[in-house]
This record gives C-alpha cells, structure tokens and sequence, in this order.
C-alpha cells in the first residue's frame, strides 16, 4: 500500500513542476515543506495563488474538508487554490469566482467610471475577507455607502 504523505508530496512535486513548466517560472516553484509542521500553510504558493494539492484514490468531486482547509491556509490578500486528483480521472481546480462584475454593478444603477471601480474593488475585498462569500445585503450596503 502507497504511503499517503509520499502520495501526496509526489502529486505536489508534480503540480509544482507542471507550473514550472506552463508558466516558464525563473524561480521555480517548490513545495512549502514547513506544511508538513506547521497546520495553516499552502503546498504551494504562486503570486497571490496559495495551493492546496490533493492526490485520492476514488470519487469525482473534491473532498469539502479540502475546501476548508485551502480556504484556512489562504493568508490575507490571497486567493485558493484547490488542485486534486482521483485515480484514473484527469486533473482539476477549484477556484472561487467573484459574483460581481461592472454590469451587475450598473444594473444596481451605478455608472461606468471611478466610482464604479471603487465600488467593485471594496465589493471584492469583503469577499475576499469574508471566505469569499458576500450577502446582497452586504452588497446593498456597500453600494449605498459608495455610490456617491
């Protein structure tokens, strides 16, 4: 039987390489070895992306303690990343997707120009401190307190 921690350092080394490689990295990207020790680190970091790789034997959809623990490892300011594989099934990504855009905003009757970006920019940063999720109220509230 695999090993689980050597299964999954393998799949780390793995991603990594692959980033590597797509991206043409000058410094290249390495596994973060202080997450064996320590409980709230990424596998991986790139720029603002910070990695969790995941590396089972059966199913289809990620695991959501995985979820958890990509979202719990994820320091201010970055974005997770899940990357994960089930045995015989290609490799996928879960990313969280920010809801709003400039013609949600618009239809909530804000015009184009800095003051639409602002408001998306602070929209987007309460998602992000909030586990990237945001409520309409919260939505509301933020366009009302930034639309003049």
């Amino acid at each position: 039987m695999t090993n689980s921690r050597n299964k999954g350092a393998a799949f780390e080394r793995e991603i990594a390489n692959l980033l590597n490689e797509e991206f043409s990295l000058s410094i290249p990207l390495k596994r973060i070895l202080e997450q064996t020790r320590e409980k709230f680190l990424p596998d991986l970091i790139l720029g603002r992306w910070h990695i969790e790789c995941k590396r089972y034997g059966q199913g289809n959809e990620p695991i959501e303690k995985w979820w958890s623990q990509v979202i719990k490892s994820t320091k201010k300011d970055g974005i997770p990343a899940l990357i994960y594989k089930f045995n015989n099934r290609p490799i996928k990504v879960k990313v969280p997707l920010f809801p709003i855009d400039g013609e949600f905003l618009k239809q909530k009757g804000l015009r184009e120009g800095q003051s639409l970006g602002r408001v998306l920019t602070i929209l987007e940063k309460e998602w992000m401190n909030n586990n990237f999720k945001i409520s309409n109220e919260k939505i509301e509230e933020i366009i009302k307190i930034n639309s003049n």
